[in-house]
């Protein structure tokens, strides 16, 4: 009989704990939704924060290997990178003023010039810097040699600008500009990095222009990151390190030139 007695009672303290756990859960629901859409703001910023747009020069082939290279490093800490190309000096403008999240490749020591850049101490790419002319033809014996020539650089493209200072000096934009100017006889010589003068002569199809014999400098080039992104630099740093040592950035160079060269046959 007790059982019937408390059948009703049982049922009431049911619906009474039923009634409590609809409101706990509609109490809940309003925190939920808040929490849901607070998470789903971060993810998207953070997916935001991980694309990153470094400024490369414009029509510069070496570029193309340094590009290979940091795609790589960055890849390989789940980091989306773009390149926006830019005349020289335009580049350098962008990055250094937080318009672009960095460099893609400069030479040692610019950072004094644009303090708002900071180098990742790995070199991510090397090039001989060397003379090309169509009308002389005498050993390179350091910049001093080219003084009394009609010399012809790429604006915004430092190692050249440095060299080249107090010299009779014509600047171009462009590389197939710098090698038009030699061609068609306004300038003497024309100060390049060899790849840039050998991958443009091919696809201008200039068959009298021709590197002189010696190099003006070797460049070891670097990655520039604007000091906004300067968290980043001890996991880019130890990767590139990686990738020196390993020999992948050798490797990716090797072949970038290669497919550069190979396309202009």
């Amino acid at each position: 009989m007790d059982f019937f007695f408390r059948r009703p009672q049982m049922m009431r303290a049911t619906r009474v704990e039923t009634r409590m756990s609809v409101r706990k859960k509609n109490f809940y629901r309003p925190f939920a939704w808040i929490a849901f859409c607070l998470a789903s703001l971060l993810f998207q910023q953070a997916d935001a924060k991980e694309k990153l747009i470094f400024s490369g020069v414009e029509g510069s082939p070496d570029t193309q290997a340094a590009a290979a290279v940091l795609k790589e490093a960055y890849h390989r800490q789940n980091v989306e990178i773009e390149f926006h190309w830019l005349p020289g000096q335009t580049a350098l403008a962008y990055a250094n003023s937080g318009q672009t999240d960095g460099e893609l490749q400069r030479i040692d020591g610019i950072e004094r010039r644009f303090s708002n850049l900071v180098q990742i101490p790995i070199p991510i790419n090397y090039l001989p810097g060397v003379v090309f002319s169509k009308h002389h033809d005498f050993p390179i014996n350091g910049w001093y040699s080219l003084k009394s020539y009609r010399v012809g650089i790429v604006k915004g493209i430092l190692f050249a600008e440095q060299g080249t200072q107090g010299m009779n000096v014509t600047a171009a934009n462009t590389y197939s500009e710098l090698l038009s100017l030699l061609e068609n006889g306004e300038i003497d010589l024309a100060i390049m990095p060899r790849i840039n003068g050998q991958v443009t002569i091919k696809k201008l199809k200039l068959e009298d222009i021709e590197e002189l014999d010696g190099t003006l400098e070797t460049l070891f080039l670097y990655h520039y990151l604007h000091k906004k992104n300067r968290g980043l630099i001890p996991q880019i740093e130890e990767e590139l390190k990686r990738m020196l040592l390993d020999g992948t950035i050798k490797r990716i160079r090797d072949e970038v030139y290669a497919h550069l060269l190979a396309e202009g046959e």
